[in-house]
């Protein structure tokens, strides 16, 4: 009986920091705010509220920041915010995904300047959370599924590139879906597996 609390403890610790990664920063104390006093707190951290829409047993609410180019997916349920999830920015109706950093022209840490041609995405130092954002947006393509019903992992880094892994719940049979993405070594996407 002592293992299995012990197995079912590191699990609980190993998965925590993957889900803590899909929140913005700057919104991880907002999880469990009272969704009608936090929506001005969101206004003020620079948040725009672009749409909602109704679920089975929960709402949601698309928030965008100009100056991080930047979406969120808000869940509410029983009157409180239960998830806050990074997304892409078409799902709040903006175009690209440029960051503000990328936008002005900042270089990367070295001091080397980015490249800049319009044919090959430009992401300096491989952006993790783009990663997980478009892996998660092709998962939900491909399993009609919105951007806040899945997971996803950090990059794990192969030799031909990155695999980001993922899962959701299914609704009849309560299992988990688990599934794959694979890039490049640039990070651009190959496939969903």
């Amino acid at each position: 009986m002592k293992s299995l609390f012990y197995l079912f403890s590191l699990g609980a610790m190993t998965a925590a920091p993957a889900l803590a990664q899909d929140i913005p920063r700057d919104l991880r104390d907002m999880v469990g705010a009272r969704a009608g006093q936090a929506e001005s707190e969101l206004v003020r951290r620079g948040y725009r509220n672009v749409r909602g829409e109704k679920g089975d047993d929960r709402s949601y609410t698309y928030w965008w920041n100009d100056d991080r180019r930047e979406c969120v997916t808000i869940a509410t349920m029983d009157g409180r915010y239960s998830s806050i999830t990074a997304t892409t920015p078409p799902d709040c109706r903006q175009s690209g995904s440029n960051s503000s950093r990328e936008r002005r022209g900042y270089s990367d840490q070295d001091g080397a300047a980015r490249d800049r041609r319009p044919d090959r995405p430009n992401y300096g130092s491989l952006d993790s959370t783009r990663l997980q954002r478009e892996c998660r947006m092709e998962a939900s393509e491909s399993f009609d599924r919105r951007p806040g019903e899945l997971f996803v992992n950090a990059p794990i880094r192969q030799p031909n590139g990155y695999i980001v892994q993922g899962w959701y719940e299914q609704t009849r049979d309560k299992r988990s879906r688990f599934f794959n993405c694979r890039f490049d070594q640039d990070g651009a996407f190959i496939n969903l597996y």
